[in-house]
């Protein structure tokens, strides 16, 4: 019983270590997602267009845009921007069949984690939570942000019933993400403008359910879930958004007069709750230095966001988000083209860490002597010349 027990643990311990080798380095073997050299159209010489951008008829300014460009300048007039309209007019491609491939394997995964909890080892459990976990949130994070800029797919249809679905389980409404990261896109890391710096960071959990509550109710409130958005932009959205977000309280409404009815209360932690809790941190770990002490100028899409390279399982459950500083610069780029990107664009970005690990030491490195600063200087003189800020 003794070396039955010992053996079943060494076995546990084995498929716990793989799990761990798979999320923090293991290549993800579909070809689709896996990082390739982009093809010889793509990887031609960068070089700068003096003539009409392919994607000056999608231009689309903050707030109200209805294009998918959306930038402060039509693209032709920003000299950040180095593609040609050769490269463009490859990167730009959307594909319908590598958004539901891409969808259908990540619903997968978070399957083969729900199958894990049921299980009945720790280690199998564990793994499965965090399996689960990390493709729920990425999926109502960055799928939903995929979808919101109408480039996971083909189709406006498409691309807004799966971003209503997608966002469910984090608690918050894609249309209302939607509005606010048109100006996040217009206006990045603008301490003034842009609504994610002014918030702190986009909405989760409790602040997207507090958002959707309001916009239900025809107040239109920003990321804080507190702060009014000014009616002359609200009204671009409000009747949309409030049917949306009815709907929304509606379903959740009735997830918990059924979990009520069967007594359901520890599947519900067990199979939402507790890998919501650990995804979040997960998908953190990542995403959240996407424009930590990077320029504070919105038009200069080189400065101002930064690329951080991940381990395939990674970039496939953020959707290749992990290249946020060339979807910034390049918005309306499809998810599957961003590799291709990431190699076209190699030497143009002013912040770009060699993996997480070392990013978050060299930001901690120089947050030390930030946070110093603010104490001695004060808040907002450091705020306003620790970094280099836009006119």
């Amino acid at each position: 019983g003794i070396r039955q027990s010992k053996s079943k643990s060494r076995w546990h311990a084995r498929y716990f270590a793989a799990g761990l080798i798979a999320f923090f380095g293991a290549d993800c073997f579909t070809p689709s997602f896996r990082h390739r050299r982009p093809t010889g159209r793509v990887a031609s010489a960068v070089g700068g267009a003096t003539v009409a951008s392919v994607l000056d008829d999608a231009f689309a300014p903050g707030f109200m845009a209805t294009g998918e460009d959306w930038s402060y300048a039509k693209s032709s007039e920003r000299p950040d921007r180095p593609l040609s309209n050769a490269q463009l007019a490859v990167l730009t491609a959307r594909s319908d069949r590598a958004g539901f491939l891409q969808l259908g394997l990540q619903y997968g995964q978070i399957l083969t984690g729900a199958l894990l909890i049921a299980g009945t080892g720790m280690f199998g459990r564990m793994l499965g939570t965090c399996l689960m976990g990390f493709g729920l949130v990425t999926m109502g994070h960055c799928a939903q942000h995929e979808c919101v800029h109408n480039t996971a797919f083909r189709t406006r249809r498409i691309n807004n019933a799966v971003s209503w679905l997608v966002s469910l389980p984090r608690l918050t409404n894609p249309i209302w993400e939607r509005m606010l990261h048109k100006d996040h896109h217009t206006y990045t890391n603008d301490p003034a403008r842009d609504p994610e710096i002014m918030a702190g960071s986009p909405a989760t959990g409790l602040r997207g359910l507090r958002s959707s509550r309001a916009a239900a109710a025809g107040r239109i409130v920003g990321y804080s879930g507190f702060d009014l958005v000014p009616e002359k932009k609200a009204k671009f959205v409000k009747a949309d958004l409030q049917r949306s977000c009815r709907l929304q309280l509606g379903f959740y409404a009735a997830i918990i007069l059924l979990v009520a009815y069967t007594n359901s209360w520890a599947a519900a932690a067990k199979y939402w709750l507790l890998p919501m809790l650990m995804g979040e941190p997960l998908h953190a770990f990542f995403h959240i230095a996407d424009h930590l002490n990077c320029e504070h100028d919105y038009k200069n899409g080189r400065a101002n966001t930064r690329t951080t390279p991940a381990p395939s399982f990674v970039r496939f459950n953020m959707w290749n988000m992990n290249y946020h500083a060339e979807h910034h610069l390049y918005p309306s780029m499809p998810f599957h083209q961003l590799p291709a990107a990431h190699d076209a664009l190699q030497g143009h970005f002013a912040h770009q860490s060699s993996s997480a690990v070392s990013m978050h030491r060299d930001l901690v490195a120089k947050w030390i002597p930030h946070f110093q600063e603010r104490l001695k200087l004060g808040k907002e003189k450091v705020e306003t010349e620790w970094v280099p800020c836009a006119e």
